[in-house]
């Protein structure tokens, strides 16, 4: 969107401004009428004129998998691989008691706020 748009958007908004303002205390039956639809151009200049605005996109957060051994108390996390799914069974047998290891949690990492954040 473009400077274009922006000034579509203010345009509409000083009409709809215009609209609203000139049939507010007015003894016309259809004021409230005009109330109304001077309300809605100027929301939909304000919102032609804020559309397209750039978003601050945060970073995905990380994902992580919990790999359990099936007899022993065995456990490793390690990163979330495409397919992944919970009870699925894993290739890789346990490094202590080579028996077979399934996924039993997979987790979004979330990040601790500092102090200063909090506040």
């Amino acid at each position: 969107m473009g400077i274009v748009t922006r000034v579509f958007g203010l345009a509409f908004t000083a009409m709809g401004a215009f609209v609203l303002f000139s049939s507010v205390g007015t003894t016309d039956p259809f004021g409230l009428v005009w109330s109304f639809i001077g309300m809605f151009v100027m929301a939909l200049g304000l919102t032609l004129m804020t559309a397209g605005k750039e978003r601050d996109k945060k970073p995905t957060p990380p994902t992580v998998t919990e790999i359990r051994c099936s007899s022993c108390d065995f456990k490793e996390i390690r990163d979330f691989e495409k397919g992944d799914y919970i009870l699925k069974p894993v290739e890789a047998t346990c490094p202590k008691c080579q028996s077979t290891m399934t996924i039993e949690g997979v987790y979004i990492v979330r990040e601790e706020p500092d102090e200063k954040d909090r506040i």
